[in-house]
């Protein structure tokens, strides 16, 4: 958080607020939800401008939506001119991992060629595609094309006006207009995609059945390796909850429901109960997946045969990313044994390091914790008792003003609790006085602290007041009651500056 924070944040100007561009940054760069920031910064007296965090991202998901249509304005004049010419894409790819296709057209940087050589990159239309083009959330098939000696890898597919447009790479050969070629899939990219996709319609279904049957989808975003849902809620979602969740779909995994899918009117679709995505448009004649007694959905997609195909599921995090909705991000299939991997690394690091097994490991935490804690109390009485030691040496520069004695210091390296005692003690031996101290005892901060007697209140001094004022020299601020208050700040060098000050105006105000 320290680093994100630039010099110029309100947060740094003393504003008391976390900018919504600062704690977007937490979110995107660092993975911190915007409940997490909101927790850190009421435990140090802040907010958070969640009103600016929601148009941070409201911005971000309109620059990853110009990014996708980047694609597509490329090569948009010419498809519109090879529409005219060009039927759309027939998409096999429900029943189909192979197929093969005719070459329409070949488009490079976003110009229509006759041909493209190896290490071209292009972008390709095809008759018809075993591909599935970027939709509904799912990420587009990966897979190849390929003719004799010429092949291409395709890394992407993207969907413009029905033109499925596949994008890749010539690795050999030469691509030309109008060949023939075998198209394939990558089986296991579009295995991961199927166990991810039917993954976020069970997960629908559980939240409802859990949670609240009033939710619904937000959206949603289907790659290889993971899966995110979107969706309407009001609150966070207990631990309980989410665990419940999770489990509600790892069973009607293991129960292999079989998916049945069928293409029918749209009002029939709706009568017979599928979901349908609040604001989304459908044809007049829609596809329904429905695993029975579970999960009803009008879905273009990729899914799996059967439930137990997916094999597993595992939620990852559960955050809010605007008012009143949450979003989960999960893993299924494959990619939760690769997320198990990577922690099941991270907990044999940690026995190798505390020699312990893995049950042990909480345990052992736990007792370092409270021997940190223990040994932080420690280091605090000392650095107190130090503070004090320190103090007792001021004794003999306190200046006596009238019936009032006056003493302002500098105890340096002491932090703000021990300064707090120091003045503390000073005052009571002192008697009738003023005592302001200072310190820095780190880089870049600087604590303050001032006790008035009843005397000096009496001449219209406020510990309060004045310890903020002589803060605000230091680039800070804070304040108290009128015998007793602390202030910090952020420019050590103007320490000295700041205790003059003190000094001058305790002298004028108490004569």
């Amino acid at each position: 958080i320290n680093k994100e924070i630039p010099p110029q944040s309100p947060l740094n100007k003393g504003g008391g607020m976390i900018s919504g561009k600062d704690a977007f940054v937490l979110y995107d760069t660092y993975g911190f939800p915007l409940e997490l920031t909101q927790e850190i910064a009421e435990e140090n007296g802040l907010t958070v401008d969640v009103s600016g965090f929601e148009t941070e991202m409201e911005e971000q998901r309109n620059r990853s939506k110009d990014a996708h249509e980047t694609i597509d304005l490329t090569i948009q004049g010419s498809l519109d001119k090879l529409a005219e010419t060009i039927h759309p894409t027939a998409f096999l790819g429900h029943t189909e991992p192979v197929s093969e296709a005719v070459v329409k057209a070949i488009l490079i940087e976003g110009k229509s060629v006759e041909s493209a050589e190896a290490g071209t990159k292009v972008q390709i239309v095809l008759d018809q595609t075993p591909f599935y083009a970027e939709s509904g959330g799912q990420i587009g098939d990966r897979g190849f094309l390929s003719f004799g000696d010429t092949v291409v890898r395709v890394e992407d597919v993207q969907k413009e006006s029905n033109i499925f447009i596949h994008l890749g790479k010539v690795e050999r050969g030469i691509l030309t207009l109008g060949m023939t070629v075998n198209a394939q899939i990558d089986r296991a990219c579009r295995r991961r995609a199927q166990a991810n996709h039917t993954a976020t319609h069970l997960l629908q279904a559980a939240l409802k059945l859990i949670v609240d049957p009033t939710i619904s989808q937000a959206g949603s975003m289907v790659s290889f390796d993971r899966l995110r849902f979107d969706f309407n809620c009001p609150r966070q979602l207990t631990p309980e909850e989410l665990q419940q969740v999770e489990d509600q779909v790892n069973s009607w995994i293991a129960e292999a429901h079989p998916a049945i899918v069928a293409e029918m009117p749209l009002e029939e679709a709706k009568a017979k109960g599928a979901t349908a995505m609040f604001g989304e448009k459908y044809s007049d004649v829609v596809r329904v997946v429905d695993y029975v007694g579970v999960s009803m959905e009008l879905c273009g997609g990729t899914h799996v045969n059967n439930t137990a195909e997916i094999g597993l599921f595992k939620i990852v995090t559960e955050t809010g990313i605007a008012s009143g909705i949450r979003r989960i991000e999960a893993v299924a299939g494959q990619s939760v044994l690769d997320y198990l991997k990577v922690r099941d690394n991270v907990v044999k690091e940690l026995g190798d390091r505390f020699k312990a097994k893995p049950e042990e490991l909480p345990e052992r935490i736990t007792n370092l914790q409270n021997e940190l804690k223990a040994t932080q109390k420690q280091l605090d009485a000392a650095k107190g008792e130090l503070a004090i030691a320190k103090s007792d040496q001021l004794l003999a520069e306190a200046e006596t003003i009238g019936e009032v004695k006056i003493l302002v210091a500098e105890l340096p390296g002491v932090d703000a609790d021990s300064l707090k005692t120091a003045a503390e003690r000073l005052q009571q031996k002192l008697g009738e006085s003023a005592v302001v101290l200072g310190s820095s005892p780190e880089e870049g901060k600087v604590s303050l602290v001032a006790a008035f007697s009843k005397t000096v209140n009496n001449k219209g001094l406020q510990a309060g007041k004045f310890i903020g004022n002589i803060a605000k020299i230091c680039g800070g601020g804070g304040g108290g009651r009128p015998n007793f208050a602390q202030a910090g700040g952020r420019d050590a060098s103007k320490l000295a500056e700041a205790l003059d000050s003190a000094k001058t105006q305790l002298v004028e105000g108490l004569k």
